[in-house]
């Protein structure tokens, strides 16, 4: 239970939680697939960056290699550019992307005066704007950060996923354990366990089984 002289903090998952799929990756693929030279430099390098995805320490450098690469030629103003047309193609109405049920569930949220805050991987400059398209673009935003090179290429760093998540919001100032937390995935179970109440949009059977293995059968599953 939240307490009454505060306002409740609730923090909402939005890949697979409010949009549907993997928003930077989508992204990253779209840049790359714009022209042949990246698109081959992928392809030849694919044997090691496609393992390099599934090993955590790994991880990370197998996605900056894929963002630099992507994003090669483009400067601040061009990426900003292509992520929000990407944003607008990827989240907006003709996608068919939105998760209905879990953003009336955040609306509800906002409604109430509670303070509402989307976490995710996804990097900020895209993560924000994927918001903006579906009508959240007052909510707080907390993302992976890109930095830029002195070549002036963005690049990740460490990304808000799993601990980083929890991380990033305790260093943008959201006070933990939050009261409400929604995701898809048992992938955020350091959030999940974070807050006071848990609660799973659309998981896949295995992510169920996951988190309620952790936290209890009363998990609430939010179907959209």
């Amino acid at each position: 239970m939240s307490r009454p002289d505060r306002r409740a903090v609730v923090v909402f998952d939005l890949d697979g939680t409010l949009v549907a799929g993997d928003s930077f990756g989508a992204f990253l693929r779209h840049l790359l697939t714009r022209q042949p030279a990246r698109l081959a430099a992928a392809l030849l390098t694919a044997p090691v960056w496609v393992p390099a995805l599934a090993v955590g320490r790994l991880r990370v450098p197998a996605e900056r290699w894929l963002v630099w690469l992507a994003a090669a030629g483009l400067d601040a103003d061009g990426f900003a550019a292509a992520a929000r047309a990407f944003a607008a193609e990827h989240a907006g109405v003709a996608g068919g992307r939105t998760a209905e049920a879990a953003v009336a569930r955040l609306r509800e949220h906002a409604g109430r005066g509670d303070r509402v805050v989307v976490a995710t991987a996804c990097a900020l400059p895209l993560a924000a704007e994927v918001c903006r398209v579906i009508g959240l673009e007052d909510v707080e935003v907390v993302a992976s950060e890109l930095r830029r090179t002195r070549w002036g290429l963005p690049v990740p760093v460490v990304p808000a996923r799993g601990e980083g998540k929890v991380r990033a919001l305790r260093a943008a100032g959201v006070p933990l354990p939050v009261d409400h937390a929604y995701s898809d995935s048992a992938s955020d179970l350091p959030l999940l366990r974070a807050a006071r109440v848990a609660h799973l949009v659309d998981p896949r059977p295995r992510d169920l089984a996951k988190v309620r293995a952790a936290l209890g059968p009363d998990v609430e599953v939010l179907r959209t």
